[in-house]
């Protein structure tokens, strides 16, 4: 018999604790798309800086061997040249798991970058101050990046005149008076200024129109989804009325012209048949009402605002409308999931999204909120608030669809409902 974790589509553990790490991380596109602009963008800046750390770090590494006779002692190059990769390593994971650099990473950033340019350039020989054995003055040039990019402007000049007069005075103390200005050395202060304003601005530009972009899609969102909403509503009317028309209103004109005795039993129980089909539909309800797909998803995440939950819709192109049954339940599984990130995750966004990809609808609902251990939970399906497991699994695999659920303390959890829309999978409408 399979365990419960096959049965709800999960991967083994170790490669599930991976990919929820992956997936509300920076490996999944396809999550990148669901996240807002500005976040989006603040990850690709970090990109950015960490691709610059790594075209210093590779070539310091790959020569040090070469330019060991050119350090007093080779042994404490080594470490210093350890302890950069090391802190850069580190500030990588920090920065993989929260998303974005924080003051305090800026901060110790600069502090270890300022005693490197300090302790190298002591221990570098007389002659090499200036040239590429003094590996420091590139990992400052990394440093300025980072600090361009995350403090505010008065900050940034504020800091970045910490790290110019560090290196001039590390420099000048060894070399016996200022650097020259056709030196490498006037290069490197250079590069530093420039990138540090460069990719402040570009930071503040890529944020402010991803945010712009955001502003305008959920307007967009809003206006389809209301005017889908009044389509909905015109033709649930529309279709009353024509069986209005075609019974009560046709027995009505009938009575009225004199070609009906309304006194005739037969037609005072027509009549009374009439009456009971007219009742039926003022009280329908109205989650019988063919909607599509997308209107219905709209119609969830709108609802989900009722809880103090701000839902970030993306829909794309859905080829194939599922039925009406399969409809109902991908939208109670997706109502149910969003009713758990307001009630347990601790946040008030979450990210909704329907894909259509190879015959395959996906509907996945994202939040970064407290999430929970999902291999300890796998077998106590409803411990501390969270019956994703049971409840929106089998209401997926009634319609013949799939749940994969990702989740670890910290790093929020992903409900990922799969249809498949081939004719194995279809069931008989309940």
């Amino acid at each position: 018999m399979l365990d419960h974790a096959t049965r709800v589509g999960r991967p083994p553990r170790r490669i599930s604790r991976f990919l929820a790490e992956a997936r509300l991380g920076w490996v999944d596109a396809r999550l990148m798309v669901t996240m807002p602009g500005r976040e989006r963008a603040l990850r690709l800046v970090a990109v950015v800086l960490f691709g610059q750390r790594a075209s210093y770090i590779v070539p310091a590494l790959v020569g040090m061997d070469g330019a060991a006779d050119r350090y007093h002692s080779p042994a404490l190059n080594t470490a210093l040249m350890l302890t950069a990769v090391l802190w850069n390593v580190a500030l990588g994971v920090a920065v993989w798991r929260r998303g974005w650099f924080s003051y305090p990473h800026v901060a110790v950033d600069v502090g270890i970058v300022c005693a490197l340019l300090v302790v190298v350039n002591m221990n570098i020989r007389s002659g090499y101050e200036l040239s590429a054995a003094n590996w420091a003055g590139k990992f400052a040039l990394g440093s300025a990046a980072l600090v361009g990019a995350v403090l505010t402007l008065p900050r940034l000049l504020a800091v970045l005149g910490v790290l110019v007069l560090t290196a001039v005075v590390a420099a000048s103390v060894q070399i016996g008076g200022l650097p020259p200005l056709e030196s490498g050395f006037v290069n490197h202060i250079n590069s530093s200024i420039w990138f540090a304003l460069v990719l402040h601005f570009a930071r503040r530009f890529l944020c402010a129109q991803a945010s712009a972009v955001d502003e305008a899609t959920q307007r967009r969102l809003a206006a389809e989804t209301a005017t889908a909403a009044g389509e909905a509503r015109f033709a649930e009317r529309l279709d009353h009325y024509r069986r209005l028309h075609d019974t009560a209103l046709a027995t009505l004109t009938a009575i009225a012209r004199g070609g009906l005795d309304h006194r005739a039993e037969e037609v005072r129980r027509r009549c009374g048949r009439e009456a009971d089909y007219i009742r039926g539909l003022v009280t329908e309800d109205r989650a019988e009402v063919v909607n599509t797909l997308g209107t219905s998803i709209a119609e969830v995440a709108a609802d989900a605002t009722a809880l103090g939950l701000r839902v970030h819709l993306r829909s794309g192109t859905v080829p194939t409308q599922p039925p009406r049954h399969v409809v109902r339940a991908i939208c109670d599984a997706t109502r149910e999931a969003l009713n758990n990130v307001a009630r347990h995750a601790g946040t008030g966004e979450a990210w909704l999204t329907v894909e259509w990809h190879d015959g395959v609808l996906a509907v996945r609902v994202v939040d970064r909120g407290v999430g929970f251990d999902a291999d300890a939970d796998a077998d106590t399906a409803g411990t501390g608030g969270f019956g994703l497991r049971r409840s929106i699994a089998e209401r997926m695999a009634e319609v013949g669809g799939d749940l994969h659920l990702f989740s670890e303390p910290g790093h929020g959890t992903s409900v990922e409902l799969f249809w498949p829309a081939s004719p194995s999978s279809e069931v008989a409408e309940r």
